[in-house]
């Protein structure tokens, strides 16, 4: 099995990655409107997770290099395109999906189970929230805030980045539709 991707696998994260980026504008609205009662108690963290599916969901259906990266960066330019986000979006978006990455490339894209999809979804929530500390001035919030608001982050990202995007991928996988992918290939 090559370890490039093909243009199957490509145009498969295009297409589903920008769906994904769809949804999280629409999402940005449900976060807009929560996010600051939470943001009060250093919390708004606990619903960031959505934005840390996609690394981890690509990687999980292609298991190759560069998927998870592909995957976050597509769904972010598209949220960028359409949201109040822009360019800061694409910044994110590479943030997030490079620590999944690299999760995935040291166990060299062999291992995909539940601990491992958690650990890249927290990850990735590390990642993005250095895009949050410095361009969105969390650097002048106290060191208990940005703990607290990075820990939530964090689980977030391993529940609904790690778990759910693994959830999703194996329900797909069970309906028959990622049949032509290499998750298809695991009992």
């Amino acid at each position: 099995m090559s370890n490039k991707l093909k243009l199957n696998e490509i145009v498969f994260i295009a297409i589903m990655a920008s769906a994904l980026g769809i949804a999280w504008w629409a999402y940005s609205f449900v976060y807009n409107l929560v996010s600051p009662f939470l943001k009060v108690f250093a919390l708004s963290g606990l619903i960031e997770g959505f934005w840390q599916m996609s690394g981890v969901f690509f990687a999980l259906i292609i298991r190759k290099r560069g998927s998870a990266l592909l995957g976050a960066m597509i769904a972010a330019g598209v949220e960028g395109l359409i949201s109040q986000w822009g360019i800061s979006a694409l910044v994110s978006g590479f943030c997030q999906g490079l620590p999944v990455e690299l999760v995935f490339l040291a166990f060299g894209y062999r291992k995909f189970n539940l601990s491992i999809c958690m650990l890249a979804g927290a990850l990735s929530a590390l990642g993005g929230y250095l895009v949050t500390y410095f361009w969105y001035g969390y650097n002048e919030f106290s060191l208990l805030f940005n703990i607290l608001n990075l820990s939530s982050g964090m689980v977030s990202g391993a529940l609904l980045g790690g778990v759910l995007s693994r959830y999703l991928a194996l329900k797909l996988k069970d309906a028959g539709v990622l049949n032509q992918f290499a998750i298809a290939c695991e009992s």
